[in-house]
């Protein structure tokens, strides 16, 4: 079907990928604004008119011809948003690729990688990049992880990671042996994508850890395993993109990109704003940008002005809760990449 507004698209490893995807995590009931936006959120995406409308503008008014999306047994949400994609291809003949986040369960022996004590172990690795007399350059880390906007929204993050930098020791060296992730839930969640057509698929933020654990062969096993589902295209999904981003470019592995947040005020872009951008800059591979807008925090027109004139990128994810947040952030973005 011709769309009115083809949006430029870009070739990432097998597939020709859309320069403007929309995003997917406010219809999943995530503002990165606070608690009580989540809910609103979760409330007015629980009914699937209010996902379709906001879609189907996308479509039919924007060219859009990919978005974001998780596994079906992340939630009801996410159950609700696949199911809601496939009612619009059916009836309209349409395909709307889909690029899935797909979170590793990982696990120490039997027990689950600790999240509090994973973020210890980003801190400290960074701390020992530091100069040993650098006082300012902690102090600029500790600030980095303590107020950066996005983290912030966690429930209780202010308090509760400097209490975990006290009681908690980073996960070390022979702890990582005995890392690994739950094949059975991953194989479970991949199930659920059947009968979608798959532009790539993006292992969470999880690889920060395998990466910061220096297990690049569970990265390979991962990869081995979505590649014999089917799934070729695979970009990392990180958020330490200036410790993560070199590690794997030295790797070797035969991945096809990233999948990291690009915005002017650095938000969620770890260590730092200015090492996350000399590493994306140095990229050998494409870099599809996520949270441009900061979470609501930056307007549409410097967003994607920065996001891709300053810094480049490929391409970027988009989430909107509303059609006329998708007015008002589409008009801007299209600006930019024609």
């Amino acid at each position: 079907m011709d769309r009115s507004f083809p949006i430029p698209s870009v070739r990432i490893g097998s597939k020709k990928v859309p320069r403007i995807i929309l995003g997917c995590m406010p219809f999943l009931g995530e503002s990165y604004q606070g608690q009580e936006k989540n809910l609103l959120y979760a409330q007015r995406f629980q009914e699937p008119k209010n996902l379709k409308g906001i879609i189907l503008k996308g479509i039919f008014e924007y060219g859009i011809t990919a978005m974001a999306a998780v596994p079906a047994n992340t939630g009801f949400l996410a159950t609700s948003l696949l199911k809601v994609v496939k009612e619009i291809e059916d009836f309209y003949r349409i395909s709307l690729a889909l690029a899935p986040c797909i979170s590793l369960r990982l696990r120490l022996g039997s027990k689950p990688v600790d999240d509090y004590r994973r973020w210890v172990t980003y801190f400290h690795q960074a701390s020992r990049n530091l100069e040993k007399e650098d006082f300012q350059g902690k102090e600029r880390l500790l600030l980095k992880f303590l107020k950066d906007p996005i983290l912030l929204t966690r429930p209780g993050w202010e308090r509760r990671f400097p209490e975990a930098l006290e009681g908690l020791s980073p996960y070390g060296k022979e702890e990582s042996y005995s890392l690994d992730f739950d094949e059975a839930s991953l194989r479970e969640a991949l199930k659920s994508l059947e009968g979608h057509e798959i532009l790539f698929v993006e292992p969470g933020s999880e690889t920060d850890f395998l990466v910061a654990m220096e297990r690049f062969d569970l990265l390979e096993a991962l990869m081995k395993l979505l590649r014999s589902l089917g799934f070729e295209n695979i970009l990392f999904g990180i958020h330490h993109a200036g410790r993560t981003i070199p590690a794997l470019e030295a790797s070797g592995l035969p991945f096809q990109g990233y999948v990291t947040p690009v915005n002017r005020i650095g938000a969620l872009m770890l260590p730092s704003q200015e090492e996350a951008l000399k590493a994306i800059k140095a990229s050998s591979k494409p870099i599809v940008a996520i949270k441009p807008l900061a979470g609501g925090r930056i307007r549409p027109g410097e967003a994607f002005s920065y996001v891709f004139k300053d810094v480049g990128v490929d391409a970027c994810m988009i989430g909107v809760a509303s059609e006329e947040e998708l007015d008002e952030d589409l008009e801007a973005a299209l600006k930019f990449i024609n």
